[in-house]
């Protein structure tokens, strides 16, 4: 599903965010640039709730940006033609 009205895409393409946990420090900083997409769980570590629509990847990006220990990482979504690897080989 997408955010841009006729545009195709899955939320399988949709880019995603990454929290790298050994370096997160729970500052909720990403959750207070991008509540749309993440919110703190009750010890203020992040929760990505969804993947990122297009509509908020600049925001998305800003939010890895600032975070103060490098621990969010914007994914880019996969390329519509990449290989898949999860079926079987003939």
């Amino acid at each position: 599903m997408s955010d841009v009205p006729g545009a195709v895409g899955t939320a399988a393409q949709a880019a995603r965010l990454r929290v790298d946990w050994p370096a997160c420090r729970a500052r909720g900083l990403c959750a207070e640039l991008l509540p749309e997409v993440v919110s703190v769980d009750e010890w203020g570590y992040p929760v990505v709730e969804r993947p990122v629509p297009r509509r908020l990847l600049a925001l998305a990006a800003e939010a890895a940006d600032a975070c103060p220990h490098r621990a969010l990482r914007l994914l880019d979504p996969p390329h519509p033609t990449a290989p898949t690897y999860g079926g079987s080989r003939t």
